[in-house]
């Protein structure tokens, strides 16, 4: 199978399961989605110690099995404990005991690495641990079902179409951004104002969500949707770059790695949940 069949196999298996698990396993708070939440950020964390090590040839000793801690903490905050600022606690409480942990890691090269281990991670912590906690905390806005299939249309569409017309119309365009030279004008062009359709349609028919978005909003929430998602992409290339890889991983085929699949949601979820909170 070419690439391309691997990537289009992929797209039609994993996105109709996370839309299931989102449509039909609403309960408790979204918990099947916030544990699906909790296992990425782990795979995810894998691959980011793995392109930092070989990219920096320093070994990071946090495990990547605690940053399933962050979005489980800001799932228990907004099911349970509101009040608390479990999320907030969380951050601190990792960062702290691996700061503790230098201390005694970094006597064994006299401290000469501890910024760069420090570094490397604080990285995990923020990428993808603490970007993914914002998917979690969109099951917090009304019409969470919603707004959560709305969020996933908008990035795998603008995925979709970008490629779809980088490939149609982008042969003479590419190379104007140096860190993922085979991205072209086209592709961004074409992405970014199928993204913005995209919202436009889905807040014009969804019933409910007309009534709580303008167009005018419906249009900055695809487009800005669009650039994150874009810078997303592009960041995670510097990634590969920087430790000389093609992908981050090889567990999903034809894409390679986790991160270079959800690299666009970590950047986007931010800004689409800021974007719906205000407006």
């Amino acid at each position: 199978m070419t690439s391309l069949g691997k990537r289009i196999l992929t797209t039609v298996v994993a996105v109709p399961t996370l839309f299931s698990t989102i449509f039909f396993l609403p309960y408790n708070h979204y918990l099947a989605l916030s544990f699906l939440a909790m296992i990425t950020v782990v795979l995810a964390s894998m691959e980011l110690k793995t392109l930092y090590t070989k990219a920096e040839g320093i070994k990071i000793h946090l495990p990547a099995w605690t940053t399933a801690f962050l979005p489980l903490a800001q799932w228990l905050e907004i099911a349970y404990f509101p009040q608390l600022p479990l999320l907030d606690l969380t951050v601190v409480i990792l960062s702290l005991t691996f700061f503790a942990t230098e201390l005694s890691v970094g006597q064994h090269d006299d401290f000469s690495k501890t910024l760069s281990r420090i570094g490397g991670a604080s990285l995990i912590i923020i990428y993808p641990g603490l970007l993914i906690t914002f998917i979690v905390r969109l099951i917090s806005l009304p019409h969470t079902s919603a707004f959560l299939i709305l969020f996933f249309l908008l990035v795998f569409g603008n995925d979709v179409f970008a490629f779809l017309f980088g490939m149609s119309f982008g042969k003479n365009n590419k190379g104007i951004i140096k860190v993922s030279p085979n991205k072209s004008l086209a592709g961004f062009i074409g992405g970014t104002l199928s993204t913005i359709l995209l919202s436009v349609l889905f807040i014009y028919f969804v019933p409910g969500i007309k009534d709580e978005l303008t167009i005018v909003q419906a249009v900055l929430l695809g487009l800005l949707t669009s650039i994150s998602a874009n810078i997303g992409d592009l960041i995670e290339s510097a990634f590969k770059r920087s430790a000389k890889v093609k992908d981050s991983g090889n567990i999903i085929p034809g894409r390679g790695g986790l991160l270079d699949s959800i690299d666009s949601l970590l950047a986007s979820a931010p800004v689409y949940w800021l974007l719906l909170t205000l407006f």
